[in-house]
């Protein structure tokens, strides 16, 4: 029997179509947690190690990887890479519910901890067996494996990634900053610091940069012989290719745009292309290892991702990474969550996943490109008729999805373009096998009223701290594995319908608070024309050629400034003041239209009618509507029951989330916010 593994292992490894990935090391098998027992599950165990692999560059499987043609080869023909993996699984496979999650790490990092488990001291892909505690054990009581692979490459050393071969290719490539991301002294900006390439050359007579006052504005010319090319730290001092150094500082609202010959290029798709031959080596067992020679692991395979992770899961499926190596599909379902309808900036020449689109000053990058609905529909130019779902519908590969959205994928992710055609005029409908579930009132990333974001700027309100969408996962998860295992059908779609609530910003009817300002739309979002080589190429011309803006819409609100037509989770039924996606930061960015899209504000309601009254605040105060904290928590809990009821929580999760209600309140109530000033203090 060994002996037949041995020979079938090298039949395989010889025909990479069929399994791409070559072999699995495992480094390390730790207990998790101690060993601590999850309930019918029992204990689960630790796997982490490499994932090798190699890919013909001239198969069907790598076809949509960009420059893969130009890559190193070994002596067969095959391009390899490796990057690392980690699982956590039970240590019984018959008591696990034979369904694995594979979440796509973002920028190296898990968001399952704190979506869907809480770690007491935070969960570290490098190092996943030092956690000791846990304080939310949910997801692990229902039975998942869960996985981790490295997919984005150029990560930093020591970081969660993936290591893939160079390509000897150079072309046009751009760099964008703001004067705050230059140091010291606003006049030096390191590239590869900030995720971008080092130039091909020093000299660079080419080499062109802009000062920009808005995002499609074609730049004023800084003059060559204020600026040059230097080495980026000490370190590099015999390598002047990797920074731009003015020769005077710049201003303190300034915004550049650079655009140079980068150096040789990562085969940077080759992220998409390992995300699916792991998921694939897990499912089909066609090269034996230490992570697939277990039955029932992975009877059902599930992709998650979180933002970042989301928007790859939607350029994932659209460039057909879903179908595998063998014709059949990847991923049964998946679980994209607030990715809006972005993609992302995965597979092309000098790719650069951390970007993130206009809303959070990746300036005109290739990441929400057209299409962007499940369904072919036109663009904005009345061009084309493509779909999301296009290539997996040829190949009879559209796995069951779940569109999860906060607040802020409609004030920061263009999400409205999802459920409209691409001039906001007219609805679309979801794909035949998707589902979207719209979270009112959540934004995209928590901080806790009187936080300040990491760069120590202070934002004009408190943020938003709506957990509701972080409570809801596990019971998506749920609902997710009933549609695809037992085919039982999951909740309704639930989100504002288009021209009723759905709407322009500028017809929200926001309450009139003291103090507040709303914005009067989201960050802006036109088409993008990449040039005549991206589509075929994957190569950019640079600058890109701004096209049409397209018109986006938000929920509509109630009396209280709370979102409209989507659901309401504990936090949101029962409010205690109004959250919203946005918030105000940096005003010397404000001409960008950047509103702390991801952060979102709190505002809260007055504690007592009297402070309302003294506040001229329209909403009703605290008091007023729970009496004391009896009657909110009376409340809570029946906005719980409601939730269970409906499947959007679990009947294990009740307490725990009636008892975070509680400690809402308390804090809540501690917390005095003056309207109209920007301060926050503890009584």
């Amino acid at each position: 029997m060994r002996k037949y593994f041995l020979l079938l292992a090298c039949f395989l490894a010889s025909s990479p179509s069929l399994a791409e990935v070559t072999s699995v090391e495992v480094t390390s098998r730790q207990p998790w947690v101690g060993g601590q027992s999850f309930g019918k599950a029992g204990a689960y165990e630790v796997l982490r190690g490499t994932v090798h692999y190699a890919i013909d560059p001239r198969s069907a499987s790598a076809r949509d990887v960009v420059d893969i043609r130009f890559a190193p080869v070994d002596a067969r023909g095959l391009v390899e890479y490796s990057g690392p993996f980690v699982i956590i699984r039970p240590v019984d496979a018959a008591r696990g519910n034979h369904t694995t999650l594979v979440e796509v790490a973002n920028r190296g990092r898990t968001e399952m901890d704190g979506m869907f488990f809480e770690t007491e001291d935070g969960l570290d892909l490098m190092s996943p067996g030092k956690v000791t505690k846990l304080t939310d054990p949910t997801f692990f009581k229902l039975g998942y494996s869960l996985a981790w692979v490295g997919w984005q490459a150029r990560m930093e050393p020591g970081k969660f990634g993936l290591q893939v071969p160079v390509a000897h290719v150079h072309s046009a490539a751009r760099a964008t900053f703001a004067a705050d991301e230059m140091m010291p002294d606003r006049r030096t900006f390191d590239l590869p610091h900030n995720g971008f390439y080092c130039a091909h050359d020093a000299k660079q007579p080419r080499a062109v940069l802009r000062l920009l006052n808005t995002f499609d504005d074609p730049g004023t010319v800084v003059p060559r012989k204020s600026w040059h090319f230097a080495a980026a730290s000490v370190e590099q001092k015999n390598d002047a290719r990797c920074a731009i150094v003015l020769d005077k500082p710049a201003a303190a609202d300034a915004y550049f745009s650079l655009v140079y010959e980068g150096e040789d290029a990562a085969v940077m798709g080759l992220g998409e292309a390992a995300f699916r031959d792991f998921a694939v080596h897990l499912k089909t067992k066609n090269i034996p290892s230490a992570i697939n020679d277990r039955p029932g692991d992975a009877t059902a395979v599930f992709a998650f991702g979180y933002s970042q992770g989301g928007r790859f899961l939607r350029d994932f499926v659209y460039h057909g990474f879903n179908t595998g190596p063998d014709g059949q599909r990847v991923f049964d379902g998946m679980l994209i969550t607030t990715a809006g309808s972005g993609r992302g900036s995965f597979d092309h020449r000098y790719a650069l996943p951390g970007e993130a689109g206009n809303s959070v000053m990746s300036n005109l990058r290739a990441v929400d490109l057209y299409p962007f609905a499940d369904v072919p529909t036109p663009d904005i130019d009345g061009k084309g008729h493509a779909g999301l779902l296009d290539r997996a519908a040829r190949d009879h590969t559209v796995p069951k999805i779940m569109y999860i959205l906060s607040s802020s994928g409609y004030w920061a992710r263009n999400a409205s373009l999802l459920q409209t055609t691409t001039d906001g005029k007219q609805p679309v409908a979801l794909g035949a096998d998707s589902q979207l579930y719209y979270f009112a009132g959540v934004a995209h990333a928590l901080r806790f009223p009187g936080q300040f974001t990491e760069k120590g700027r202070e934002a004009a309100y408190p943020y938003n701290a709506n957990v509701d969408l972080a409570d809801g996962m596990n019971a998506q998860l749920e609902n997710l594995r009933k549609w695809v295992v037992d085919d039982i059908a999951p909740p309704p779609t639930t989100a504002p319908v288009p021209g009723v609530t759905l709407v322009p910003a500028d017809e929200l009817k926001f309450p009139a608070i003291p103090g507040i300002r709303v914005p009067d739309r989201p960050p802006p979002l036109w088409q993008i024309r990449m040039g005549p080589d991206f589509a075929r190429e994957g190569i950019i011309t640079e600058p890109v050629h701004v096209g049409a803006r397209y018109p986006l819409l938000v929920p509509a609100v109630d009396a209280d400034g709370n979102e409209l037509g989507g659901w309401r989770g504990a936090m949101s039924s029962v409010p205690l003041g109004t959250y919203t996606a946005w918030n105000w930061t940096s005003p010397q960015l404000a001409r960008f239209g950047f509103i702390s899209s991801l952060y979102g504000a709190f505002i809260p309601f007055a504690h007592t009618r009297a402070e309302r009254l003294a506040a001229h605040d329209p909403r009703l105060s605290i008091e007023e509507r729970y009496g004391n904290r009896d009657g909110f928590m009376k409340a809570a809990a029946a906005s719980i029951d409601n939730a269970i009821a409906k499947r959007f929580l679990l009947p294990i999760q009740r307490e725990a989330i009636l008892a975070k209600m509680g400690r809402n309140w308390d804090d809540t109530m501690k917390f005095d916010w003056y309207l109209g000033k920007r301060e926050a203090t503890a009584k």
